[in-house]
């Protein structure tokens, strides 16, 4: 319902005050229950008393009036105590209202007191009134203008009924009315300004505290307040809430932490005590066992109390990143073992406590270093995916701990390289370690469906005897590991010295290969392969040509691939050479093509290494239509090596991909390898070269003559071309030509010679053979 506008003047201020406080100060009419019940049952009292002394229709009106107003009265301020904001508003303007109403009828009754003559009745009322002034004035300076207005309608009556009188001392006391109005006034409207002046500052203290711990309550940190004697007197957190699980307010700070900081604690309070900010780490045990790190800051605070404020950071999320920093530097990530570093440090202590041998195989008061390395490693990554490969290292790993002794160390050091640091008295002993690694190997792998076999090859050195520091030990390990690998694999070699000079041949034979490469002085020599006869074919002709590598070394003499065959293991090198290589076939087949050299083909022999992605076999095809070169023109020549490796079924798909565009395969040394006779059928194969020791022999032995019978039989029948290699005499072209084989190759034809030779070789060869058909004609 509208409010009437006196009413909003009534409890309004001319302060500056908010919603909040105008409300508590509007609400005054419902407080102070004491001065208000009095206040109504005195002026009933009074109005009671002057209706039995006078007995007149305006007294017994005054009363009942004064006792209907107190019970409206009442029961506004009992309706107050249940009501909604909304309706407290309006509870608030009539009860306004109602008690101006009742100030008017306590200063009309006194003014009827006055001037009814009786004297005792009005100094009653008038003692009264003045009491009743001062509770108005009590009760209601939250709203000093409905003050003022109750005490000016409760006096302004009391001045006229003294003017009114006949005696002379009530009309100056009526005089003097206005001032005491006046100055009750002031009182009230300063009382007034104090309490609205101390209820701001009341509120902002309150929002500042509540501001204050809300951001307490939503900082991460711990914060505690601590009073002179180290007592914790506030805490930000609550119980539940706390690494202990109790409440920190009143416990002695110290006792809070372990045993171990106390000292770094009582140093920093110290500190902060000369007024230096100053920081300490603590930790904290939970009844689990996890422990939690916390960077603990302590200062004095500034107001003079010798209270001190620590703020404690939980840094356990960095302490376990340092950690696992630390673990991940001397660690491996996939199998959870030290590595090299760790390795390195464990061999400079094995080495400064270790003694020598006395004697090679007559016992040692020290350790042994064995590197393992994973055989046919990266077939199995390249068939299972290097999830494959994760999951074996993962169980060698596991396998090599079981192995070895509680003491010793087993280290990746990298790829698929392990190395252990055992304690070993002699040759003997380290067989035995050896022969507990490959019982543990043979146990096959699981991953997914598909079983895997785990095969290693074991390089050992014995620390001291084999070396005086880490490089030497190691180099010695490594040396032993190259000598097992090229036994054969999957054993163990201890380091003997001797061992020495097959690495330093394998190194130089690598440099060699490299200085090669670099000064591009490999190139390809080409030999002659030449038609002994048979169907369709005429005899003596030259079909085509097989590509030998030949390499110039520092003194510029030419020589054979057996000088660098160490390269051709090498994954980086092998191909380098084999592209080298056929670059330079192609460039030379397209000048014999543009000067119309009929040379047939050229033969060019590949490796395992030539059949992995980005390999001359992946490319040769995109290189001939780059050169608009027929497919015709190149064969391939593999060995039956190529067969067996894991990457069989690459090598299957990549052979019918080059024999589907037009290249013919050859396989080489047939009958030297292991190779199954179904090889023959399942790879693209279109010849077979009977390999050079049959040759050889086939005039002088006579299982010779029968293999290579067999060979070209078995050939013919899979209606394959073969060609014999490594024929040197007429009598071994005979015995060829007479078993029925199609084309030979050897010194007996020619020796590998330079490209630029093959023109006039082919011409004279050509010229030759007209000679003799003339001659036989």
């Amino acid at each position: 319902m509208p409010i009437p506008r006196p009413t909003h003047w009534l409890l309004s201020t001319r302060e500056n005050v908010s919603a909040p406080i105008a409300a508590q100060l509007a609400n005054g009419l419902f407080g102070s229950l004491p001065i208000f019940i009095g206040g109504v049952l005195n002026s009933a009292a009074v109005a009671a008393v002057a209706a039995v002394r006078l007995n007149t229709a305006p007294f017994i009106g005054w009363l009942v009036f004064e006792a209907l107003l107190g019970l409206v009265r009442i029961g506004v301020v009992k309706s107050s105590q249940t009501a909604s904001p909304e309706k407290l508003e309006d509870l608030r303007h009539l009860a306004s209202l109602l008690s101006v109403a009742w100030a008017a009828s306590l200063g009309v009754g006194t003014l009827m007191c006055l001037t009814s003559g009786d004297w005792v009745m009005a100094t009653i009322a008038c003692l009264s009134t003045a009491a009743m002034v001062c509770g108005i004035c009590l009760r209601n300076f939250g709203t000093p203008r409905l003050a003022a207005v109750m005490t000016f309608a409760a006096l302004a009556p009391c001045a006229v009924g003294g003017l009114l009188t006949d005696e002379p001392s009530l009309r100056i006391i009526s005089l003097q009315l206005p001032i005491f109005m006046t100055t009750i006034f002031s009182a009230s409207f300063g009382l007034h300004r104090m309490l609205v002046s101390w209820m701001t500052t009341t509120a902002e203290l309150k929002r500042s505290k509540a501001l204050n711990e809300t951001i307490l309550q939503s900082n991460p940190d711990l914060t505690l307040i601590l009073d002179a004697d180290h007592q914790i007197i506030f805490s930000n957190r609550l119980p539940e809430q706390l690494v202990c699980q109790a409440d920190l307010v009143g416990r002695d700070f110290f006792s809070v932490l372990e045993e171990k900081d106390r000292p770094a604690a009582a140093a920093a309070l110290a500190r902060a005590k000369r007024g230096e900010l100053n920081s300490f780490t603590t930790c904290f045990t939970r009844p689990s066992g996890e422990r939690l790190w916390f960077d603990t800051v302590v200062n004095e605070t500034s107001d003079a109390s010798g209270r001190f404020i620590v703020v404690a950071r939980d840094i356990t999320r960095q302490k376990h990143s340092e950690e696992r920093a630390i673990w991940m530097a001397h660690h491996d990530t996939l199998t959870g073992l030290p590595n090299r570093a760790v390795l390195q440090e464990r061999l400079d202590a094995a080495l400064m406590m270790g003694e020598p041998m006395r004697g090679r195989g007559e016992g040692l008061s020290g350790h042994a270093l064995l590197i393992v390395d994973v055989d046919n490693f990266k077939a199995i990554n390249d068939t299972l995916g290097h999830d494959g490969g994760d999951v074996l290292l993962r169980a060698l790993a596991a396998r090599l701990r079981s192995a070895v002794g509680q003491g010793d160390l087993v280290a990746r050091t990298g790829g698929d390289e392990f190395a252990l640091i055992v304690a070993a008295g002699d040759a003997e002993a380290l067989h035995r370690i050896a022969a507990r690694i490959y019982d543990e190997l043979r146990e096959p792998i699981i991953h997914g469906d598909r079983v895997m076999e785990c095969g290693a090859s074991i390089g050992a050195s014995f620390i001291l005897q084999d070396g005086p520091d880490r490089s030497d030990v190691m180099k010695a390990a490594d040396i032993a590991l190259y000598a097992a690998k090229a036994a054969g694999r999957a054993q163990m070699k201890i380091f003997e010295p001797a061992m020495m000079d097959e690495v330093e041949r394998h190194q130089a034979m690598i440099t060699a290969a490299r200085f090669a490469l670099k000064r591009k002085t490999i190139v390809p020599h080409y030999q002659p392969k030449v038609c002994l006869g048979g169907e369709g074919r005429r005899e003596g002709r030259i079909v085509g040509f097989e590509a030998l590598l030949r390499w110039g070394d520092r003194d510029g003499h030419m020589r054979g691939p057996d000088a660098i065959k160490a390269a051709f293991n090498d994954p980086i090198l092998s191909v380098a050479i084999s592209d080298d290589m056929l670059e330079r076939i192609l460039d030379d087949i397209e000048d014999w093509m543009a000067a119309g050299v009929p040379f047939g083909h050229v033969a060019v022999n590949v490796t395992s290494g030539d059949f992995r992605p980005g390999g001359i076999v992946e490319t040769v095809l995109d290189r001939l239509k780059a050169r608009d070169l027929p497919a015709t023109c190149l064969q391939i020549e593999v060995t039956e090596d190529v067969f067996l490796d894991k990457g069989a079924l690459d090598v299957e798909r990549a052979l019918k991909r080059l024999s589907h565009h037009g290249l013919r395969i050859a396989l080489d040394d047939f009958g030297t390898g292991y190779a199954s006779l179904s090889h023959l059928t399942q790879f693209p194969v279109d010849l077979l070269k009977i390999d050079r020791s049959f040759i050889g022999q086939i005039t002088a032995k006579g299982d010779a003559e029968a293999i290579s019978s067999i060979v070209i039989n078995l050939g013919h029948c899979l209606g394959l071309e073969v060609i014999a290699e490594g024929v040197e005499t007429l009598a071994q072209q005979e015995h060829l030509i007479a078993l029925g084989c199609d084309t030979g190759q050897g010194y007996l034809y020619a020796r590998a010679m330079p490209a630029a030779d093959v023109p006039a070789y082919v011409r004279e060869h050509e010229a030759e053979r007209s000679r003799l058909r003339l001659r036989q004609a």
